[in-house]
């Protein structure tokens, strides 16, 4: 950390002690839910405070900060047209591939339709 920081006494005198669990962490007590002693952001004063004391934040019992989460990239949802263009595009070159072999087949039903009468 680049700057020097001052913290209040109450802050240095919370680093003099060590606490328990339950005073960093909510707990179930009586079918209800105690907050923490310190909220997150004293928490985090804490921490700052010990790193710059060269106190171990563990010695007072705080427990390990917890890992972020990882970022999921979402790809741009796009218009309708635009997400089915590839597709479109994959049908429409398959058909161009089997258009010989359809014409042929439409010539073939034309003459087995055609009437052997002249009229």
């Amino acid at each position: 950390m680049a700057t020097a920081r001052k913290f209040s006494n109450a802050i240095l005198k919370n680093l003099a002690k060590a606490h328990g669990e339950a005073a960093f962490t909510p707990t179930f007590v009586n079918g209800n839910w105690r907050g923490p002693r310190f909220s997150l952001r004293r928490q985090a004063e804490l921490r700052k405070a010990c790193l710059l004391t060269d106190v171990d934040p563990a010695a007072i019992g705080m427990p390990e900060p917890r890992a972020r989460k990882v970022m999921q990239k979402k790809p741009p949802k796009g218009h309708k047209q635009q997400r089915l263009y590839a597709q479109k595009q994959a049908a429409i070159q398959k058909n161009l591939d089997e258009m010989p072999e359809k014409i042929r087949q439409w010539k073939e039903e034309k003459d087995k339709a055609r009437s052997s009468l002249p009229f």
